[in-house]
């Protein structure tokens, strides 16, 4: 960055979604990074986040980005297109700032203040971070020893307990591992190719141990949707994989540390997948139980069946014994017309009765 020459700018492609891609992504974060850094920019003082960071400060960061990098706003001939990108590419790069001004000062807390067990040892000039001005540092002791930061760090603790932590992706975003994979097998990865691919290691094992209880589990949805099981979309299976503990979790799927409704929506539309999925699996688990047991039913009929014409075969080899015996022989006997016989008789009789009360109802009248 230094060695450029005025005006000079570097080329970063971004990918459909919207995410950095190319040889310069990795160059935009570490200058996101810098920028931050300095409290000319982002200042530490009385500051307890970056959406408290004033307004002209953002802008001034934002430019300075727009003035190293080429990040395709003239790419478009379209002014509502060109408007369009220009909001998209300002809101991922105030991410990006956002995210590593949080990790800037998360930094400053391991390596300068949770190393010390005193304020008064933290605030000795020999175990003060030497970039960051005095009054900055003071104000940043008092505020990460108060007692909502400490609530609030006891909240980020637990909820970073629920990631699936570990992952090979190391320091490349997600999409760009996904742009790489697409690069090297000429497919466009889906979702859970990108997840199993991130979450195994170079021998094709687990990472963790979270990581290989979600693959077993993916797996065996995958298998179940193959056989027409159920019906689940690669979304609502990665719903029901990822850990259930955290609600407002974020997933690097998408690019610079996005949430997950950059995938889903929102925490609520994700729960709602999860509910759908659950949904769809006990109805296929239903429908297995009717069908085994409609299944058991008809096993149960055919063996009634089978012994009712057992139990028929058995009394005409009798009758056909007994009538032997007085000197008849039972194919002597019609049995088809005696029965019609026997219905016609039938037939007849309730004609007669129904005629005979006809006449009893005509008499009433």
């Amino acid at each position: 960055m230094a060695k450029m020459r005025p005006g000079e700018k570097l080329k970063v492609d971004f990918n459909m979604n919207g995410q950095p891609i190319g040889d310069h992504r990795a160059t935009l974060a570490n200058y996101c990074g810098a920028l931050v850094k300095d409290p000319l920019n982002a200042p530490l003082y009385e500051v307890e986040q970056f959406s408290q960071i004033p307004q002209e400060n953002k802008d001034k960061m934002w430019q300075l980005v727009l003035d190293k990098f080429d990040i395709g706003l003239d790419d478009d001939q379209e002014e509502e297109e060109r408007k369009k990108k220009y909001m998209r590419r300002r809101k991922f790069i105030m991410e990006s700032l956002n995210k590593k001004y949080r990790n800037f000062r998360a930094r400053l807390k391991s390596d300068y203040y949770d190393t010390e067990e005193t304020d008064e040892d933290r605030l000795k000039e020999e175990n003060m971070p030497n970039f960051v001005d005095k009054k900055d540092w003071e104000w940043l002791v008092k505020y990460f020893g108060s007692e909502e930061f400490q609530k609030k760090s006891q909240r980020n603790i637990k909820n970073r307990s629920c990631l699936d932590a570990g992952h090979t992706a190391g320091s490349k975003s997600f999409a760009q591992k996904a742009e790489d994979m697409y690069k090297r097998d000429k497919v466009m990865p889906g979702l859970l190719d990108v997840y199993e691919e991130t979450h195994l290691t170079s021998d094709k094992l687990p990472v963790t141990q979270m990581a290989s209880d979600a693959l077993n589990e993916m797996k065996r949805l995958l298998e179940q949707r193959k056989a027409g099981e159920i019906s689940l979309t690669d979304e609502e299976i990665y719903a029901k994989i990822k850990p259930k503990g955290k609600r407002n979790c974020r997933d690097r799927r998408t690019g610079v540390s996005p949430s997950i409704t950059s995938l889903f929506g929102g925490f609520s539309e994700c729960e709602k997948l999860r509910k759908e999925a659950d949904k769809a699996m006990n109805e296929a688990a239903e429908a297995k139980k009717e069908a085994i047991s409609a299944n058991e039913q008809n096993k149960i009929l055919t063996k009634k069946l089978k012994d009712v014409e057992r139990e028929n075969k058995v009394t005409r080899h009798f009758l056909e014994k007994f009538l032997n015996t007085i000197g008849y022989n039972l194919s002597d006997f019609n049995m088809d017309e005696d029965f019609e016989e026997s219905n016609e008789e039938y037939d007849n009789e309730e004609e007669k009765d129904e005629e005979e009360i006809s006449g009893n109802d005509r008499r009433l009248e």
